[in-house]
């Protein structure tokens, strides 16, 4: 989803800011957010030697820290799983649809 950063010289109108929000929810992927977070994840998993799931459980289990990156990493990762989830769930939907005659 796209990011935008408002200062107090450049706050957009009710207009304008509404007129974002519909173009960031008709130009959304959730597919490429996935991927774009699976490419942080190379990032942080390289630099802290652990694979993203493996490190989740460790967050869980109060073991990883809590330095904003972990943190920051924490959340990706819960965002990732919500996401993957909810991809998935809508992929079985279709499946489903597919194959399930409708009256």
């Amino acid at each position: 989803m796209p990011s935008y950063t408002f200062t107090q010289e450049t706050m957009p109108t009710p207009e304008e800011f509404a007129l974002l929000l519909r173009e960031g929810r008709e130009n959304y992927d959730p597919v490429e957010e996935l991927l774009q977070l699976e490419r942080e994840f190379v990032e942080l998993e390289r630099k802290y030697g652990m694979p993203s799931d493996e490190f989740h459980k460790n967050y869980r289990h109060g073991l990883a820290g809590d330095s904003v990156e972990i943190i920051g990493w924490a959340g990706k990762y819960q965002a990732y799983l919500r996401l993957k989830h909810a991809i998935s769930k809508s992929l079985e939907l279709v499946l489903v649809q597919d194959y399930i005659p409708v009256p």
